[in-house]
């Protein structure tokens, strides 16, 4: 998948995740993961699309997968854009693991 085609499958299944249709968002992210496994964004987003969907476990791992991956970016690119991602990533993996109030 050539990085256009990525950037528009990634930009389509946002889009159908802010539309709720989150079973359609994720074979969105699904797609571009496919191709492209490190795929930071699509991680994450996949994650949201789960979440939302009530997939809390398949989310966690998807939030994971993409903690793992900024983290591994942060290493050698430690940029604001994968810190500000590596808090908003914890943050949803927070949510998820501990007890509800």
């Amino acid at each position: 998948m050539a990085q256009n085609e990525q950037a528009d499958a990634i930009a389509r299944a946002w889009h159908l995740h802010r539309e709720g249709r989150q079973n359609d968002a994720i074979k969105g992210f699904e797609a571009v993961l496919k191709a492209v496994p490190d795929h930071i964004d699509a991680n994450y987003g996949l994650g949201l699309a789960q979440r939302a969907g009530g997939a809390k476990e398949s989310a966690l791992e998807s939030f994971q997968s993409a903690a793992r991956l900024v983290s591994r970016e942060m290493e050698t690119n430690p940029v604001s854009r994968y810190q500000m991602l590596q808090r908003m990533v914890q943050q949803r993996i927070n949510e998820l693991t501990q007890p509800s109030k």
